[in-house]
């Protein structure tokens, strides 16, 4: 489907106005879940900011696209703003039979820009949306079993009810997704606590829950006789926000919220017990792994029973299994390096020790997966790690690495064996609290992400992403950056962090003739390690995408995305961004003045700052700057005002390394309100420091 020639042409056509230019900020969905199978309409909401001339949709991955529905008038124009307001429209999606169960992000792609990341949850069950006045007991909206129900928490004291009906024996699962699709939405300054309960038909609670997913609720309930029940739905502070989308799931199939064992290998397929409602159906259990590593989602099966996919840890690392008694160093379980090991917290004070014999000064990484924020991990436990001689002296230990993992890097003293004890934290315990322990040696590596997570640039503009390298046991040398899949006309340049830096700048250009497009990309870095041999060995990853976040208080949060993406627009607030030099060398100790002009765009007349950092409030998320060189802020004019023309100073100071064509440039940011600014960016300096 694509928009009507008129009504595209009418939303691309820049408005005479002085405002500021924002992109579209995704505040919810509705329904905010949608079935497998199915093709269905999804309203798309933002609030704050406009989804004219909206003309595609991008998906994180496959089997789950869009496109918008035409609206039947055109956006009315409003001379003073740059942009026609439509808060909201429809998009028809259509869902794969065979697409990933759970949240998938996307952006809408805009003529003024790309949105910031919607979320959509991939159900298989009949949806089912919210209908209005069901805020009493009384006024309950019938659904079946099973179902998806699709609301929101609109306002304080907000109060939905569903009625249904279940029969003696049987147990049912119910499952919010609410607060886990909230962490990405771009300003939300309060975040959903949702709640639910359980009632028989005179309004006696019958059970409820608040905690299970981190801050959404996971219900197992047991019918107790044939009958009508309500169930509600509500924030546990009795708080509300029009922005607190929900997903009810209500099901008698049998649920998994963890699996036990947690680690399985590559592609095998292993006997598995569920923690949930499907083990009360047997043993019989397997879970098949897939084919890549990582964290995944997998049903487990018996026979014609499917549950949910419940998440696990695929590994092509040797597993091992805690053997109890094991809660001391006397009866630690026996393992060999390197390994997976599959464990649970299983009662109250549960101590769990396995021993392994290291090597002198061969370094060690001890990491557990479990309960991670932001990714699908969810056990119940909350690790502590203690690295241990045999006869009980801690040596290391560690409590948060990842969310709530411990993890620990440690550097054997001797030959031997030593022993690492798995806990939890506040000593607890039960069939929630499993986990999978990694235990290999610490492998020189590196990680990459790329802030911000969008680029947005009219034809003949630019804009500056800021890569950043994170560099691990020992790894010491140069990672390329490289982007793939950018739309036709839009290049970046070259990029090498070196050994000496950890971030590097990638300028996003669009040719003159570049065609309004989006499209996802992909930020990759290249590094090299030795193999066991001495011959390089390839190390390759995938930049995570920082997603810039409003926080309460005017901060500027980041959070880890899965979509980074690239959008040309119509021309925009800021036509072009001159330096007077595109090649700069340094003595160290020299400092070098560049002249920065700044031509608008016709329909901006509002202040401009230039940075050759990324920062808000003082805290610096951008620096591409080479080690030693700075910009002398007081020698620098960089607040333009209504002004086209200043400029910037960089300084080698007197112990600056040398470094040869380290790509920085000059960013003229608009600022969209107090944290958001988007930056329009000159060609690249190419800056040289030598003695």
């Amino acid at each position: 489907m694509r928009l009507p020639l008129a009504l595209l042409f009418a939303a691309l056509t820049p408005a005479a106005a002085s405002a500021q230019t924002s992109f579209p900020m995704v505040t919810y969905t509705s329904p905010v879940a949608v079935q497998r199978g199915t093709t269905v309409d999804v309203t798309v909401t933002c609030q704050t900011s406009s989804l004219a001339g909206a003309y595609k949709v991008l998906f994180d991955g496959v089997g789950v696209s869009a496109v918008p529905i035409p609206p039947k008038e055109p956006p009315k124009i409003d001379p003073k703003t740059p942009v026609p307001s439509v808060p909201a429209i429809s998009l028809k999606v259509a869902v794969a039979a065979d697409a990933r169960l759970g949240v998938h992000e996307f952006r809408v792609a805009t003529s003024h820009g790309i949105s910031s990341l919607g979320q959509l949850v991939v159900v298989d069950l009949p949806v089912v949306q919210e209908l209005p006045g069901i805020n009493v007991l009384e006024k309950a909206q019938p659904v079946t079993v099973p179902s998806v129900v699709c609301g929101r928490v609109e306002v304080a004291e907000n109060v939905d009810y569903y009625k249904f009906t279940a029969k003696a024996g049987q147990t049912l699962t119910f499952e919010v997704f609410c607060a886990r699709i909230q962490d990405k939405i771009h300003d939300l300054q309060k975040h959903a606590d949702p709640l639910i309960a359980i009632y028989d038909t005179a309004g006696k609670e019958l059970a409820a829950a608040d905690d299970g997913f981190f801050a959404d609720p996971v219900l197992m309930f047991n019918v107790p006789k044939d009958g009508e029940y309500r169930v509600a739905v509500r924030d546990a502070k009795y708080d509300g926000d029009p922005r607190w989308a929900y997903a009810l799931t209500i099901t008698d199939k049998p649920y998994a919220a963890q699996v036990f064992p947690m680690g399985v290998s590559l592609g095998q397929t292993v006997k598995a017990m569920p923690v949930g409602s499907a083990a009360k159906l047997g043993t019989n259990w397997t879970v098949t792994a897939p084919s890549l590593p990582g964290v995944a989602t997998v049903p487990l099966r018996a026979n014609d029973l499917e549950t949910n996919p419940a998440p696990v840890v695929v590994t092509a690392l040797p597993l091992f299994e805690e053997k109890e008694p094991n809660d001391t160093p006397k009866d630690a379980t026996r393992i060999v390096l390197p390994c997976g090991v599959n464990g649970r917290i299983g009662v109250k004070r549960d101590l769990d020790h396995f021993v392994f014999t290291a090597i002198k000064g061969k370094p060690l990484r001890l990491e557990v997966f479990a309960r991670r924020f932001g990714t699908v991990l969810r056990s119940q436990l909350d690790s502590q790690i203690d690295v241990m001689t045999p006869d009980g002296k801690v040596l290391a230990s560690n409590d948060d690495l990842n969310g709530k993992d411990a993890g620990v890097v440690f550097t054997p003293t001797t030959d031997g064996d030593v022993v690492v004890r798995v806990r939890d934290l506040n000593n607890k315990g039960g069939e929630g609290f499993v986990y999978y322990l990694e235990c290999d040696f610490a492998r020189p590596d590196f990680t990459i992400k790329c802030d911000p997570s969008k680029a947005m640039i009219g034809a003949g503009t630019r804009t500056a992403w800021y890569a950043q390298v994170t560099r691990v046991n020992g790894f010491t040398g140069p990672v390329k950056v490289e982007v793939k899949g950018l739309p036709a006309g839009v290049t970046v340049n070259p990029l090498t962090i070196p050994a000496n830096m950890t971030q590097g700048l990638l300028v996003v250009s669009a040719a003159e003739d570049a065609k309004v497009d989006a499209a996802v990309v992909k930020v990759i870095g290249t590094g090299e390690v030795p193999d066991a041999g001495g011959k390089p060995m390839p190390l390759v990853h995938e930049a995570i995408a920082v997603e810039e976040i409003y926080l309460p208080g005017g901060g500027r949060g980041r959070f880890d995305a899965g979509m980074q993406a690239v959008s040309v627009t119509t021309p925009s607030d800021i036509a072009t961004v001159k330096v007077s030099k595109n090649r700069v060398v340094l003595k160290p100790g020299e400092e070098v003045k560049i002249d920065v002009e700044v031509l608008r765009g016709p329909a901006y007349d509002k202040a401009v700052t230039l940075d050759v950092l990324l920062r808000h409030l003082g805290s610096v998320f951008g620096n591409p700057l080479p080690p030693g060189v700075t910009m002398v802020e007081g020698k620098s004019k960089t607040l333009l005002g209504t002004g086209k023309v200043g400029h910037i100073v960089l300084k080698a100071d007197a112990t600056a390394a040398e470094c040869e064509d380290v790509p920085v440039s000059v960013q003229a940011f608009v600022a969209i309100n107090f944290v958001v600014k988007i930056g329009y960016s000159s060609e690249v300096i190419w800056v040289t420091v030598k003695k």
